[in-house]
């Protein structure tokens, strides 16, 4: 009876490991090389970068700039549609600046 048991525990183990997937979190530079500034000649440079990737919670958004020359404001989902930062969940002018999704 003992074996019997330890080979279905067992066997529920494969099944369970098999069904379970491990997530690592990936880090991504926005802009890539081009770091994070003010578009001068490409007013779509973000856009143009996010079309092929897939953000998933728990990511990080690393903003590439020189402490004092930008910042980064985190909004809410109401900010963000509204285009405004009157109600700012976190802003930072200190570079780099990484926020986990």
């Amino acid at each position: 009876m003992g074996r019997k048991s330890g080979m279905t525990m067992a066997a529920i183990f494969v099944v369970l490991a098999s069904t379970l997937t491990t997530y690592a979190s990936t880090t991504y530079t926005v802009g890539d090389f081009s770091g994070w500034q003010v578009p001068t000649s490409n007013s779509n440079l973000y856009d143009n970068w996010a079309d092929n990737k897939t953000f998933v919670v728990g990511d990080d958004l690393l903003f590439n700039f020189i402490t004092g020359e930008h910042d980064v404001a985190e909004v809410t989902e109401p900010g963000y549609d509204a285009c405004t930062t009157t109600d700012t969940i976190s802003t930072d002018n200190k570079g780099p600046v990484k926020i986990t999704l």
